[in-house]
């Protein structure tokens, strides 16, 4: 049996022959079997979904080889009708390949509750920072006459007073009443003198002025039924607010006594 000489030429060429169709392989798996099972390099842009309604979204995006997730927290925005979504991951614009879930987070259909903030006695500037703090809105501003000045004076919720820590939708619209600062301000005691209950009730309110008592008691000096003493005097200065009593010539009726049960 014949050997054939051993010839390093043609093992190399051989060994270079090996190599070549290796690499060939491995070029072929890489950017041509790879890619055509792994969608190498072909992403998809995601949409912004945010402010769209849920109902709409399903068929848009199977059409885009999309899934979605509706994470459980939801959460609220007054700029949104209920079940509109809110926030999305990834967002929109990201690239992502197919099958990629969206997490998405919806309105909810009702809002929220909060406790009703301390307002009373806070300056306006600050009580409208501790209203947008609790997702509550400011609603109309009104003044009073009141020392206070610049001041919350009552905190109202659809006309009603509203009391601290009552359990409401955020994102209600509160009222304020503030005072004006004209409390501070002094003027003479109008003169009560020799006028009936009722015109004194009128007068006190008319001048900002709150009535303290009536006293009725019997007096010579005026006509039945008028006012003839009254404190602060006539003339002395007062201040908004500022409590006034009356003496008026009558006799005090008894109060009838509740029939015993």
């Amino acid at each position: 049996m014949s050997k054939k000489p051993f010839n390093i030429l043609s093992f190399l060429k051989n060994i270079g022959i090996m190599v070549g169709i290796g690499l060939v392989a491995l070029l072929f798996f890489f950017y041509v079997y790879l890619p055509s099972t792994t969608n190498h390099n072909e992403t998809i842009t995601v949409p912004d979904l945010v402010g769209k309604s849920f109902d709409d979204i399903d068929e848009f995006l199977t059409n885009r080889n999309l899934q979605y997730v509706v994470t459980e927290d939801s959460g609220f925005s007054e700029d949104y009708d209920p079940e509109f979504i809110l926030s999305q991951n990834p967002k929109g614009g990201a690239k992502v390949k197919e099958d990629r879930k969206i997490y998405l987070t919806l309105n909810a259909n009702v809002p929220p509750q909060v406790r009703m903030p301390n307002l009373i006695n806070t300056d306006l500037p600050n009580a409208a920072d501790i209203l947008n703090s609790h997702g509550l809105k400011l609603g109309e501003i009104s003044y009073v006459p009141d020392r206070r000045v610049n001041a919350v004076i009552s905190q109202k919720l659809s006309d009603e007073d509203i009391t601290t820590g009552t359990m409401i939708y955020k994102g209600s619209t509160i009222d304020l009443v503030i005072g004006n600062g004209e409390g501070i301000k002094s003027f003479p005691t109008p003169d009560f003198l020799g006028k009936s209950a009722d015109e004194v009730k009128f007068q006190i309110q008319a001048s900002g002025l709150k009535l303290d008592e009536i006293n009725y008691i019997l007096n010579d000096t005026v006509p039945p039924n008028r006012v003839y003493k009254q404190l602060p005097p006539v003339g002395a200065m007062v201040r908004t607010g500022d409590l006034i009593e009356v003496w008026i010539n009558k006799e005090k009726e008894e109060e009838e006594e509740e029939p015993q049960q």
